[in-house]
């Protein structure tokens, strides 16, 4: 199997597969194929973990299988503006998602709704956590920031920009008071540390995308 995101902005993805090769997808993606290959929708939306995902964070309850019965190519993109980018993933990782980032996954890759909180789930909404081994993809908006911390000081981070991070890391919401949040207009911030990686995009999702928690919700007229 060969990958490529292609071409920022706008960008899309290229997969081709060998024979019995699989890549899962959101619906509506294809744009291309070449190959003969067979198609099935799963549904996933068996338990209240995958509801409370899709209301409250935007989770796809059903996703569309490629399987390669011969060599494939297929090119596929974001029914949005959203660009796309891609987090291989090893079987001692484990990252947390905003659920309605997800666009593709390849390999043995499995999604669960990640238990938070009260406070956390309240301020920033659900999370999926990723575990196993293959490539995940991803879709944010603007530019997509990756970094590696490795540190004790708290770095600060703004809720609407935060998309992925490794669960190694200690993410805690900044407090402070009603007056700040709504003056300052930069709505939640997350105080993190630790050693890890974090995924960041330089622009706010649509209305249309979903993602962020209820007291964002309620507060965004401020902004």
């Amino acid at each position: 199997m060969k990958t490529a995101v292609l071409a920022y902005p706008n960008s899309y993805l290229t997969i081709n597969l060998q024979k019995g090769e699989q890549v899962i997808t959101e619906r509506g993606g294809l744009l291309y194929a070449e190959g003969s290959y067979t198609l099935e929708t799963k549904i996933e939306a068996k338990s209240v973990n995958h509801w409370l995902a899709k209301i409250f964070g935007g989770k796809s309850l059903t996703y569309n299988a490629y399987t390669a019965v011969t060599d494939v190519e297929l090119i596929l993109a974001p029914a949005t503006n959203a660009e796309l980018f891609e987090i291989e993933l090893k079987d001692t990782d484990t990252l947390l998602i905003e659920p309605n980032a997800h666009f593709a996954r390849c390999g043995s890759i499995n999604l669960q709704l990640a238990k938070q909180d009260l406070k956390t789930t309240l301020n920033d909404g659900v999370k999926l956590r990723a575990t196993g081994t293959g490539t995940l993809f991803l879709t944010g908006y603007g530019r997509i920031i990756e970094k590696q911390l490795d540190t004790n000081t708290p770095i600060i981070v703004d809720e609407e920009a935060l998309i992925a991070y490794d669960d190694s890391l200690s993410v805690k919401t900044v407090s402070k008071g009603i007056k700040e949040f709504v003056t300052s207009g930069e709505g939640f911030l997350f105080e993190i540390s630790g050693q890890g990686r974090i995924w960041l995009q330089t622009r706010e999702k649509t209305t249309s995308s979903g993602g962020g928690g209820f007291i964002d919700s309620i507060f965004s007229i401020f902004r």
